[in-house]
């Protein structure tokens, strides 16, 4: 079919009218166009005719996506579904915000990389909690890989695209996944095995590592062959599928001055993050599905990461290893760690800027996850004090045992011995 010319109207399955306004790009199921909607300029995604395997299924599972809202404001979620026309049909969706890349983009350009590590790790932060949200809303996204993610790389926010996928967990919509982002039951399944929230747990994971590390976690020394065949491919992510930093294999370890990314950032990180990894691609999550890391599991590590990032007086951003005064990596000289907040399962760097967020302090739901709890934040005679970001009062103890209340914006001095009750739990300034 050809592009549609500027000022084709079509129109949606209830007669509401849909202009082109211009074409933005093309891929393998269809076309996007900017459109005019309602008074607003929209995204319509149009499919070629004959690419899907059960199009009235996919058009019905669009139709109900649309029907019941986006789960979360991240996602680029179909606002309506349009007519039938020459045999196929199309879908209306917010445009992506100006100043955001695709994430390939992000990860293979320096002119796009994310501007700090805290941008990268706030990327992942948003991710998750998204993902988090839409698998609690009993959704599996099915087609999981870096071109779904549009990403501002100045501050991390997130907006996720190609929805049309989604379904609700345990049905189908044709659709496998993208080569290298396929979890390994999906590549060796010959399209038996479909796609639902566990797989998605896998691509989830890839992803993550790909942000941080900028490597692909199973693309190690037996990715480097002349020819990378379909079978070669099968066995490296799907029946051979082995972790580029397993510290039991080293068969399929990373390459010097090749994996330079992975084996310039892998022993910096702390250990706990590389801990997550290691279990996330060990053998025995690889190959049994049902034990993928679930989504609030990642937002406790990276929330704690995302505060154990520090700026050195270099300006080099250092992780902090255990809250605890760590050697920079570019000049060699200690960051020191002066205040440290005391979590209920740690303790995390204070600094200036970091956050306490609601999956750390007790039991929460999905849509909560990453709302902040505290904040450390620095007085003009830069002296560091607590706020409290939420509308309750929390009540504090002082070391000699008088009690205070923080009302919903105060601020409390960071004194060493104070306790603070939040959500049942105990918050304290060490």
């Amino acid at each position: 079919m050809a592009i549609f010319e500027k000022g084709t109207v079509i129109k949606t399955e209830f007669g509401a009218p849909i202009e082109i306004v211009s074409y933005i790009a093309g891929g393998g199921q269809g076309d996007v166009y900017v459109v005019n909607y309602n008074g607003k300029r929209k995204a319509l995604k149009w499919y070629k005719a004959g690419v899907m395997r059960d199009p009235d299924a996919f058009y019905k599972n669009l139709k109900r996506n649309a029907e019941h809202g986006s789960p979360d404001k991240a996602f680029l979620w179909p606002d309506a579904v349009t007519e039938h026309r020459d045999g196929t049909f199309g879908y209306i969706m917010d445009l992506r915000p100006e100043g955001y890349y695709e994430l390939g983009k992000l990860l293979g350009s320096p002119k796009y990389n994310f501007k700090t590590f805290k941008a990268a790790t706030d990327a992942c932060l948003k991710i998750v909690s998204a993902f988090r949200i839409l698998h609690n809303n009993g959704y599996s996204y099915q087609d999981l890989n870096d071109g779904n993610f549009f990403i501002n790389p100045d501050t991390g926010d997130v907006r996720i695209c190609d929805n049309d996928n989604v379904a609700p967990n345990g049905t189908s919509t044709g659709i496998l996944g993208k080569p290298r982002y396929m979890a390994p039951e999906i590549v060796v399944g010959g399209g038996k095995v479909l796609p639902d929230t566990n797989s998605d747990r896998y691509s989830l994971s890839a992803i993550l590592f790909l942000i941080l590390f900028l490597s692909h976690p199973l693309e190690g020394k037996r990715w480097l062959v002349p020819c990378l065949t379909d079978a070669l491919a099968e066995k490296l992510y799907g029946s051979e599928a082995l972790f580029i930093c397993d510290p039991k294999d080293s068969s399929n370890g990373p390459v010097r001055n090749i994996h330079t990314n992975l084996l310039n950032r892998w022993g910096f990180m702390p250990d706990y993050l590389k801990d997550m990894f290691l279990k996330a691609f060990s053998k025995e999550v690889l190959f049994t599905p049902g034990r993928r890391i679930a989504e609030v599991d990642w937002l406790k590590v990276l929330v704690r990461f995302r505060s154990d990032i520090v700026n050195c007086s270099c300006g080099n951003e250092t992780f902090i290893q255990n809250a605890a005064t760590t050697k920079c990596d570019r000049c060699g000289k200690n960051v020191v760690v002066t205040n440290v907040l005391g979590l209920p399962a740690y303790d995390m760097t204070a600094a200036k800027g970091s956050r306490i967020y609601r999956c750390q302090v007790g039991i929460c739901n999905a849509d909560e996850a990453l709302d902040p709890v505290m904040a450390v934040v620095a007085k003009p005679t830069g002296e560091l004090g607590l706020k409290n970001m939420t509308s309750l009062v929390f009540n504090a103890t002082t070391p000699s045992g008088k009690s205070k209340q923080i009302a919903p914006q105060d601020i409390i001095p960071f004194i060493p011995g104070i306790k603070i009750e939040a959500y049942g739990k105990t918050v304290e300034l060490k």
